[in-house]
């Protein structure tokens, strides 16, 4: 049966060629996948939200049609989650329970309920440029193919970081085999030409390549700690060591300008060029540290596009302290407005790596957990929380999208990190069961609606 129904999906995507030898339309899978006779109102929601789905089902909505008109849905996946999704589809509409495998309704939670996609280590330069002039797009090309077939917004996650970054970038000698450590006490590091050059020939090919798909890129990831600029004794980042004061303005993070300043050349106007980092949810210090780093490349000239807030939170976070290092950075979409007027009200926040850990408190150390539908309702009631200060910057136009860091409690790296155990951090259980998030975000977001 499965084959079958792959080989009909197929044939209808041919089937929608132009005669001129087009490439097919994207196909919907929100509606594709969910039971047009949905209603999204907050009545429904109180009578499903007593019964039990799976994330695939046909008789859940789609999560990201609640968001319609107010702001983008999106989830971070790895390749091999998304490869032969179409083998899955169309589920049997009128099964009930789980149709296929857990792996396909995987598939199918991707593919119905978010409309913009990350991917989760497979655009990470260790994994796209391994060794000097080898390049590894594969998983990158089924990326951008998932992205043009469903027609959901993909961002590009992420060039300059300073963890899964290819080692030889540093190294005066790409074949040099040592330790970073190691050349970095011989004095065999790679100079500042070197870096600076393989890091902008890497942006080139890259963002080049993907310029017609990928519009959004988080050019630089986690540059500063708590005190600003990451250096190597504290935090293992050799950028701002090896590249340092360019300029002579007394700023180490020279290297953040050089990479945006070269994505922009590669992708053009157009593109999104953004930076993204972790615990600004609550560290003032970090929060004042990129807004003052970024107003000072804005006035130098240097278009950065928005500020990616991570957003690995916990169950008991305090969302009023969220709210004002929010407020802190969208105080730069002033700043951007005077140095690119031509591009006026394009600044942005996005909430980029959403889950929420659970373990906290008196479990805080616990690794193997069965959790409540207490524990669960209290994690949905602060999901709840969330998204209400969110959609009030979607409603002012601060923030344009909320993307999810993996797609089910099974599949998050928060069970490995920072030891193994069982969290329980995203929308659905490991058996693909929906939790009382959903339905908690869901609610939240048509009430902001129907304000």
């Amino acid at each position: 049966m499965k084959r079958i129904l792959s080989f009909l999906l197929a044939a209808a995507m041919l089937l929608s060629l132009t005669a001129c030898g087009q490439e097919a339309e994207p196909v919907n899978y929100h509606n594709e996948l969910t039971d047009p006779n949905l209603t999204y109102t907050l009545d429904e929601i109180d009578t499903l939200s007593q019964q039990e789905f799976h994330i695939g089902d046909y008789g859940l909505p789609a999560l990201c049609n609640y968001f319609d008109g107010i702001c983008d849905i999106g989830v971070a996946f790895t390749s091999n989650q998304m490869y032969d999704y179409d083998v899955a589809l169309p589920y049997d509409k009128k099964a009930e329970g789980p149709k296929v495998t857990v792996g396909d309704q995987v598939k199918a939670g991707i593919l119905k309920h978010y409309n913009m996609y990350v991917l989760g280590n497979e655009l990470k330069s260790d994994h796209c440029n391994p060794a000097e002039g080898v390049y590894n797009f594969d998983d990158a090309d089924k990326f951008v193919e998932i992205g043009r077939s469903t027609g959901a917004k993909l961002r590009g996650h992420t060039i300059v970081w300073h963890s899964q970054v290819p080692q030889w970038w540093f190294k005066a000698d790409p074949n040099d085999q040592t330790s970073l450590a190691d050349c970095r006490n011989n004095g065999t590091l790679a100079t500042r030409e070197q870096l600076i050059e393989r890091v902008t020939t890497y942006i080139s090919e890259v963002i080049g390549r993907y310029k017609d798909d990928i519009k959004i890129w988080d050019v630089c990831n986690e540059v500063l700690n708590a005190n600003g600029i990451r250096q190597y004794s504290d935090d293992q980042s050799l950028w701002s060591e090896i590249i340092g004061d360019v300029d002579g303005n007394g700023y180490a993070d020279d290297y953040v300008e050089i990479a945006f300043n070269a994505a922009r050349e590669a992708g053009g106007e157009d593109v999104v060029l953004m930076i993204n980092d972790f615990n600004m949810e609550w560290q003032d210090s970090k929060t004042k540290a990129m807004y003052d780093m970024l107003e000072r490349m804005m006035r130098k000239g240097v278009r950065i596009d928005g500020v990616g807030f991570q957003s690995h939170i916990s169950v008991d976070c305090n969302v009023n302290a969220y709210r004002k290092n929010i407020e802190t950075i969208a105080g730069l979409s002033a700043v951007y407005d005077e140095c690119f007027p031509e591009h006026k009200g394009n600044f942005r926040i996005e909430i980029t790596e959403l889950d929420m850990n659970m373990f906290v408190g008196a479990i805080a150390d616990e690794s193997f957990y069965t959790w409540s539908m207490e524990e669960y309702e209290r994690q949905a009631t602060k999901y709840a929380e969330l998204f209400d200060m969110f959609l009030d910057f979607a409603d002012e136009g601060v923030i344009d999208a909320i993307l999810f860091w993996g797609t089910d409690d099974e599949n998050s790296w928060l069970n490995t990190t920072p030891k193994l155990r069982r969290n329980a951090a995203l929308l659905a259980d490991r058996d693909m069961i929906i939790k009382p998030c959903f339905w908690s975000i869901a609610r939240t977001a048509l009430e902001h609606k129907n304000k």
